[in-house]
Parts: structure tokens; C-alpha cells; sequence
């Protein structure tokens, strides 16, 4: 199977928070909570010039449904995802330590270039 990861345009950070990251988005995955099918995989800026991956996220849309489990967690939300509507996502640091902890939304770690513009 061909798998397609679209990159969103900007870092998603939040100044208070943290950062996410760019969003690489596999849009056949939205509404799986398969662990080995997220919707999107996360990367930051390396010192490298490279971007590396830090942590990968599911997204299931809300569509009037309770939040769904998964790694014996609820996902956080209902979140507005610009273009999605309302979802719930679960994001899980599996590249870089969070001190947030492994499925917080943010990761104080992550940083994004100056001027990045705030998560909506």
C-alpha cells in the first residue's frame, strides 16, 4: 500500500504551551484509532537542517460522537482543526521526551522558527 503524507503549511506552536511541529497528514487515516495508522507524524526543525520526527498523532472527527479511547486514554477534545471541523486527536511523544508527558497535546521542547503563527 502507497501511503501519501501531505505537509501542512506552517509549525504549530502555542507560546504559552509549546510547540507541535509540522503536521505531515495521511488524510485515508483520519477517523482510525489503529496504533499503527495515525494521521498524521509530527517533525521539528533540526540544528542539522534536517527535520526530524518527534511524535505522531490521530485525529477521528466529532461528528456528535464521545471522545474514543486509545491507549487507555480518551483523545483530548473536541478541537477545531481549520478545514476538519470538530475532532478529537491523540498526540503521543514517542520521538522526543515531553515533559508534559507522552500524550499531551504540547511538548515545551518543540520549537518553532520566530514568527511561526499561533495555533487558531
Amino acid at each position: 500500500m502507497l501511503l501519501t503524507w501531505a505537509q501542512t503549511d506552517a509549525c504549530v506552536s502555542d507560546p504559552v504551551l509549546g510547540g507541535m511541529g509540522y503536521h505531515y497528514v495521511n488524510p485515508a487515516n483520519i477517523g482510525s484509532t489503529d496504533p499503527s495508522r495515525p494521521a498524521a507524524v509530527l517533525f521539528e526543525d533540526g540544528t542539522d537542517g534536517k527535520r526530524h520526527l518527534v511524535a505522531a498523532e490521530w485525529v477521528v472527527l466529532e461528528v456528535g460522537r464521545p471522545a474514543p479511547v486509545m491507549f487507555d486514554r480518551k483523545f483530548d477534545g473536541p478541537n477545531v482543526i481549520p478545514g476538519l471541523g470538530s475532532t478529537y486527536d491523540r498526540h503521543v511523544w514517542l520521538y522526543k521526551k515531553n515533559p508534559s508527558g507522552l500524550f499531551a497535546r504540547y511538548n515545551p521542547k518543540v520549537k518553532c522558527p520566530a514568527g511561526a503563527p499561533p495555533h487558531p
